[in-house]
């Protein structure tokens, strides 16, 4: 047990080092707003697009039994994103908190974090049937969250959902899964161009999170009401591993993909989160909060999901 957790842990530092970083870089004033808005830009139109077509390119087609499972997926994340939602009317929250907490609360870093932790403790095969998960989760989750954001942010709701299809990271991992589907491969030069960008996304992303956090920690008006924060951290952290679990196994997917997705289920909110609401000018506080709360929590909650799906939970 103490093996995960420092395993777990020795993932998850990095990406503290690297918001440590961007606070740092404010503080020494080495890093402004501008520039912070810039390193976000980029990371939006290059960096997290290219990091999808690399690794999506190269997922294969799932068979039907795998894709029954993908849809079990689909269909969790959907419900715990419309629980958020109706939470957060119940609640009173603003479109914005709705809307933040939603895709905060699905959204997992399942790409840079999620496969090679399922990896290194469920072994490769669950690591390559899980790879699906990436697509749903920047596809699907992806499109409908910023379709929501959208309309948060006071467009229409088919405005919204058609900008969606057209925001890079959408388009970005549309080109994947059809790379993968068609096994087209892109020309050798720009395929080594598009790797070298996909190292630079998630980095990248982390030194702009941490500047965020730095930037408005003076500002009170810019600081987020908790609640809409802690439910999304809730719902990632807990709700969706758990309802993963259970939707996957109502399916004749294969056990080791039950095991893989229920670990990037519960994986901390993407980085892509604070990146989507810091573009689109909604919700990104609390976007960055949830960002850093929930991977600070997974130090715990990861370590515990890997121990008991490694202990074959039934």
């Amino acid at each position: 047990m103490a093996g995960l957790v420092l395993d777990v842990l020795s993932r998850v530092l990095p990406f503290f080092l690297l918001v440590g970083a961007g606070v740092a870089l404010v503080r020494l004033r080495l890093l402004d707003a501008p520039m912070a808005a810039g390193l976000s830009a980029y990371v939006f139109w290059i960096g997290f697009p290219a990091l999808l077509i690399h690794s999506l390119s190269r997922i294969g087609t799932p068979g039907p039994a795998l894709a029954s499972g993908l849809a079990a997926f689909a269909g969790a994340a959907l419900l715990v994103m419309a629980g958020l939602l109706g939470l957060g009317r119940l609640l009173g929250w603003t479109r914005q908190e709705q809307a933040g907490a939603a895709l905060a609360g699905v959204l997992g870093n399942s790409a840079f974090l999620g496969l090679p932790i399922a990896a290194a403790v469920l072994g490769p095969e669950a690591a390559r049937l899980a790879a699906g998960v990436v697509a749903v989760d920047f596809v699907l989750v992806a499109a409908v969250g910023i379709a929501l954001l959208g309309w948060a942010g006071g467009r229409s709701i088919p405005g919204s959902a058609g900008r969606a299809l057209l925001n890079p990271v959408v388009v970005a991992s549309l080109i994947g899964v059809a790379l993968a589907v068609t096994g087209v491969a892109l020309p050798d030069l720009l395929d080594r161009a598009v790797a070298a960008a996909a190292v630079s996304g998630s980095p990248v992303a982390l030194v702009a999170l941490g500047a965020a956090l730095s930037l408005g920690s003076t500002d009170v008006a810019a600081v987020p009401r908790s609640g809409p924060v802690l439910a999304a951290a809730v719902a990632k952290l807990l709700v969706l591993p758990v309802l993963a679990w259970w939707a996957v196994g109502l399916t004749d997917a294969p056990a080791a993909f039950r095991t893989g997705a229920t670990l990037l289920a519960a994986t901390p909110t993407a980085v892509n989160v604070f990146i989507q609401t810091r573009a689109l000018d909604v919700f990104a506080r609390g976007a960055a909060r949830t960002v850093a709360l929930t991977t600070a929590a997974a130090v715990i909650t990861l370590s515990a999901a890997a121990i008991l799906l490694t202990r074959g939970v039934s």
